[in-house]
């Protein structure tokens, strides 16, 4: 007898993660004893700073054990909106228009939930984080890709944007320093997509979690700060990768009161409150030293140059010089095989752990995510064994 799905339909069409699935597949090798170099996962490979531990053990020795506010802490929520008006120029309210979870990618979730119904399109950067599809269909949304063009860039084209604006669009996605190409979006065209928002009157989702890594002089803008963007624009950031706490599971969304309020009726039913000690860690990361972030972004670069100097000298292979995040997302076109091919190719020849493009959307496909968050010299390595692999392969 078959044995029976128990699947509700919402579930059918969303995929496992391929990052997991990677990272799975990377630990069995290594378990075998086969060298592997870790250029799956998109998190820093650095400790958390010991101001931020100290500040959370502190809060658990005094007895910070109990439920909090489901905002979050208000010592949090306050630090957070500081944190906005000072380096990003965007205001909200504390006490009401800043909501802390467990993770961005949970707080994303909550907001597709919250804001979008069933049949409505949002419209997603495409390659984009994988994530953000499931967040959308989970909530009966559709997904609309917005094709992000190796040419151009990766940046979002606001022309084409508003060609796939149609009465059923709800939200416009942008993400910016972008996973997994590492663009930085240009003020010039986030002006422009905040013209389309308005004139079209859709929502927007800022997800600046890589906004502090960055490189070659970049400057990141958050659309919130721009005129009339306040009111439609959710900003959603968090700690895991400025600060190296991907463990901690901390993020949050700023807005507008209207539109944290229906958000905050999803996250109450799923988790009541985010962990209370951990909080205080966060408080500290923001009103703390920022020099660990500055050492941490400069070995990013360090170790950034010199993949980027290696593959400059691989005959097949183009890649994008990122300005941001902490991701190369070469083209291997030139190989004739799929993304998935040759991130399978990749682990079994060169023991290299990547993320085939296609998992980020269908115009990835034919490019691999590298994530540049390993030592620099397990990383040079890599790119030793990423040479030799691709040289044994016919080019087209």
């Amino acid at each position: 007898m078959a044995e029976r799905l128990w699947d509700a339909e919402r579930v059918k069409p969303v995929p496992f993660s391929s990052i997991r699935v990677v990272m799975q597949e990377a630990e069995r090798l290594a378990a075998q004893g086969r060298k592997v170099f870790h250029m799956e996962i998109g998190r820093p490979d650095f400790d958390t700073p010991p101001h931020i531990k100290q500040a959370a053990i502190k809060a658990l020795n005094e007895g910070m054990v109990h439920y909090g506010a489901s905002l979050g802490l208000p010592q949090l929520t306050a630090a957070i909106a500081d944190k906005l008006r000072r380096e990003n120029g965007v205001s909200v309210d504390p006490s009401g228009g800043v909501l802390v979870g467990a993770g961005v990618k949970y707080i994303v979730y909550c907001v597709m939930q919250a804001l979008v119904n069933p049949g409505e399109e949002v419209l997603l950067p495409d390659p984009c984080w994988l994530d953000y599809f499931a967040c959308v269909r989970l909530a009966g949304g559709v997904p609309v890709a917005v094709p992000l063009r190796e040419e151009n860039g990766f940046q979002l084209d606001p022309d084409e944007v508003e060609r796939l604006i149609t009465p059923k669009t709800r939200i416009l996605v942008v993400i910016t320093p972008h996973n997994p190409t590492g663009t930085v979006a240009s003020k010039e065209v986030l002006r422009q997509l905040t013209e389309v928002a308005q004139r079209r009157d859709i929502l927007v989702l800022s997800d600046e979690i890589y906004e502090k890594i960055i490189y070659d002089g970049a400057v990141h803008h958050s659309l919130a700060s721009f005129p009339g963007m306040a009111e439609r624009t959710i900003t959603v950031n968090g700690f895991s990768k400025a600060y190296a706490m991907d463990g901690w599971r901390l993020g949050y969304a700023a807005a507008s009161k209207a539109l944290i309020q229906p958000i905050l009726k999803v996250h109450m039913s799923a988790m009541s409150c985010p962990n209370t000690f951990i909080q205080m860690g966060a408080v500290a990361a923001y009103q703390g030293p920022q020099d660990s972030v500055g050492r941490m972004v400069a070995e990013f670069d360090r170790r950034r140059k010199m993949m980027l100097s290696a593959m400059a000298d691989m005959p097949g292979v183009k890649v994008a010089r990122p300005e941001g995040s902490f991701y190369l997302f070469p083209n291997l076109k030139a190989f004739g095989m799929t993304s998935m091919e040759m991130a399978a190719y990749l682990m079994r020849e060169a023991g290299i752990a990547s993320v085939p493009g296609s998992a980020f959307g269908e115009w990835g496909e034919g490019h691999v995510r590298l994530a540049y968050s390993d030592t620099y010299e397990n990383l040079a390595a890599g790119m030793a064994s990423l040479k030799d692999a691709l040289a044994k392969l016919p080019r087209q």
